[in-house]
């Protein structure tokens, strides 16, 4: 038997597929979640990555208002970045129960716990939420991308 492309056996292309789901807080990314466990179900050839997307870092967060004095300015890039990581831990411990809920929904749809992995997909600088979702499918050898809005 040929291996084809990642994931991919000739004449079989959902053997091992890796599915990346986007999921926020809104209806159309739990629909999905539910489409996704009907689609798959008990097929065990799927591994899915459940992704949350945080939401981007308020304005107050992204810079400082500067010193002229080096040691100032270290510090207030110091405060800012300790601002940041903790809003971002805070954004990740409020998402955790919808992350949850939707491996409840899989689960429930027959999909493996063992299957199902879980990440946060958080803000970057100079890069928009698709392209941070499309370099995180890339990393995990995800070939599908499922969205709900």
């Amino acid at each position: 038997m040929r291996v084809g492309g990642v994931g991919e056996v000739e004449g079989n292309p959902m053997v091992n597929t890796r599915l990346l789901v986007v999921r926020d807080d809104s209806v159309a990314s739990r629909g999905a979640i539910k489409y996704v466990g009907k689609f798959v179900g008990k097929r065990k050839a799927f591994r899915i990555c459940l992704v949350h997307v945080l939401p981007p870092l308020p304005p107050e967060l992204l810079e400082h208002g500067g010193s002229e004095d080096p040691a100032k300015e270290a510090q207030l890039e110091a405060e800012l970045k300790v601002a940041q990581h903790r809003w971002i831990s805070a954004a990740k411990k409020a998402s955790r129960k919808g992350l949850y809920e939707d491996r409840v929904v899989l689960r429930k749809a027959g999909v493996s716990a063992r299957t199902v992995k879980t990440a946060f997909c958080e803000p970057g600088e100079g890069r928009d939420a698709a392209d941070a979702i499309l370099h995180m499918a890339r990393g995990r050898r995800c070939r599908t991308v499922v969205v709900g809005r």
